[in-house]
């Protein structure tokens, strides 16, 4: 499959009683970095659908929940990917956009061997523990 220069990260969040909880990962390759579900398009996918497939490989989430589209963007340096996928993109694409959503989500997460732990947090919680600014920011 190929490798589009996008990214997308999702935040699943539930109710729970007078507050919002929000899942956050930790990932394996770094352990010290919480984040929501994160991943690159495939081939011809949509956000959405690549979205969705991220929630469903990372997460085991396949139910077909509202995706809320967040207005909130940023990017990644297109260095960080390996070789073999910079040189797929070429030489001008620099920054990879990444694209925020967010899914009402009260089931239960099965972590992919990319994650190793998964929190149920308020906001504030979650906002400590999250590792990268612009996700801090979402």
């Amino acid at each position: 499959m190929a490798r589009q220069p996008k990214q997308v990260h999702i935040y699943l969040y539930r109710k729970k009683e007078n507050h919002y909880e929000y899942a956050i990962l930790q990932r394996e390759d770094m352990p010290f970095c919480w984040q929501g579900i994160c991943g690159g398009l495939e081939d011809n996918e949509t956000e959405a659908e690549g979205a969705r497939r991220e929630l469903m490989e990372e997460a085991g989430v396949m139910e077909n929940l509202p995706l809320y589209p967040l207005e909130s963007a940023s990017s990644l340096p297109a260095n960080i990917f390996d070789k073999e996928t910079q040189e797929l993109w070429g030489k001008n694409v620099v920054v990879v956009p990444m694209i925020f959503f967010a899914m009402p989500f009260d089931g239960t997460v099965k972590l992919s061997e990319e994650h190793t732990d998964i929190k149920w947090l308020p906001y504030e919680e979650a906002y400590e523990l999250v590792y990268f600014m612009d996700q801090k920011i979402v």
